[in-house]
């Protein structure tokens, strides 16, 4: 990282915000534009419309969480081995990162188009929503690859030591997302395809900002086509690192497509679209919570690289504080602007009181995230991945594809939003338990 020789030595709550709060704010202003694109879409398309964004989620995660799991993994990597000061191997980490998510990219573009009909089938759209569905999931996936890159190098530039740029990348393309959003959807009407083709320009331009600093801006590390080739061992030490972002992501977008089916099952399309609205409101924290962790991460992954295990345990203590406590204001937040907030989405006045019902109950279990997604964070960035795998399979794929199943049998559709809640509730006790685990075998 720039900056990295006085890190050891710098006052760690200042440490500690010099990397958060940019995080913080770039995965703000992405989370309020893909919020915005919500209420634009629910305003300028309708309910149906709306739903259609929530069913083509499962399969948008897939691009999410591969970039997510390289961005995540080769941070680390680099973050550590920059902490060692060895500059030539964090140069060849990144480029092989590189020439993988292009590659990758090239394939997820062919298999979007050519089983556009079957996914957006197995996806659960119906008559009401299937082009809408489509046509949403075929826009993301032609722009797979600088969705991939995204992803990936918001982290990257955060672990070369420069924080303020990569919030800089989120808020410019979150501008834009935003700008085109009104243009595209409410004055020219096109529906779901100018929502997605308006956070794919927003996306599009976050890359070329990225790829501009490494290629020719004051970058610590630097492209080069020297190590811009294929290299099994980096990728696989990649993945590794990185699984658990992607099980966060693929998680999210299983439960989502196993929720949709089964409010299908007991409710209709006005309960699919109060579901939709909870998981933005939702959200809102989960991705300020992902932006605490995402900020600190590449920090504490250069502290144990340097083995200051003193700080790296204090940067950790810190981040829980954080995190708990917000999840905790957030909650207060819903109590008093919860319903105002639900009305910004077009939902009918009449369903005010049911829908603020299951958004807070689905919300509930905010302060549990905050400790599951920082423990989670911080046993990747200190090499402990299959910690961060259990945490991550435990909550979003075993706990919340069990309440999403079996609660509804005896709650109906308030069983899908109570889940939730049980879910992030539950996992706090997994977090829990491998921490006692860990103690007892140092």
């Amino acid at each position: 990282m720039s900056e990295n020789k006085n890190m050891i030595n710098e006052n760690i709550i200042k440490l500690w915000l010099r990397f958060v709060i940019p995080s913080i704010v770039g995965v703000v202003l992405n989370t309020v534009y893909v919020m915005v694109d919500g209420i634009f879409v629910g305003r300028g398309a309708g309910e149906a419309a709306l739903a259609a964004v929530n069913l083509a989620w499962p399969a948008i995660t897939i691009i999410l969480g591969t970039g997510a799991m390289f961005g995540t993994g080769a941070t680390i990597l680099v973050a550590k081995t920059l902490g060692e000061q060895d500059k030539a191997r964090a140069e060849q980490i990144f480029a092989t990162t590189i020439k993988y998510t292009l590659c990758l990219g090239i394939i997820f573009m062919i298999l979007g188009v050519i089983l556009a009909e079957p996914i957006t089938r197995l996806l659960g759209a119906n008559a009401d929503t299937f082009d809408f569905t489509k046509d949403y999931f075929v826009v993301i996936y032609l722009m797979a690859i600088p969705y991939l890159f995204s992803n990936s190098l918001n982290q990257l530039v955060r672990a070369d030591g420069n924080p303020n740029l990569s919030m800089i990348m989120v808020g410019v393309g979150a501008l834009l997302n935003v700008l085109l959003d009104w243009i595209l959807v409410i004055e020219l009407q096109m529906g779901t395809i100018g929502a997605a083709l308006a956070t794919g320009c927003g996306v599009i331009l976050s890359t070329i900002i990225g790829l501009w600093y490494f290629t020719y801006g004051k970058s610590n590390i630097k492209l080069r086509k020297e190590y811009f080739k294929f290299d099994f061992q980096i990728m696989s030490s990649t993945c590794k690192i990185g699984a658990a972002s992607f099980f966060m992501q693929f998680s999210i977008g299983l439960l989502i497509l196993i929720q949709n089916n089964v409010i299908y099952t007991h409710g209709t399309t006005i309960d699919i679209a109060i579901f939709c609205i909870a998981g933005y409101i939702f959200s809102l924290y989960a991705q300020i919570a992902i932006g605490i962790t995402q900020g600190i991460q590449p920090v504490i992954a250069f502290h144990c690289g340097a083995t200051a295990y003193q700080r790296q345990f204090k940067l950790l203590w810190i981040t829980l504080t954080v995190t708990i406590s917000l999840g905790i204001i957030f909650l207060v937040f819903l109590v008093l602007f919860g319903k105002d907030f639900i009305l910004l989405y077009g939902i009918d006045p009449h369903m005010i009181d049911i829908a603020y019902q299951r958004v807070f109950i689905f919300c509930v279990g905010t302060p549990a995230v905050g400790a599951v997604y920082t423990m989670s964070s911080y046993y990747q960035a200190v090499n402990q991945s299959m910690y961060a795998n259990v945490i991550s399979v435990g909550r979003g794929i075993i706990l919340q594809v069990f309440f999403a199943i079996t609660l509804p049998i005896f709650l109906g559709v308030n069983g899908i939003f109570i889940g939730q809640a049980a879910s992030d509730i539950c996992a706090l006790f997994i977090v829990i338990t491998l921490v006692f685990i860990s103690k007892r075998q140092k």
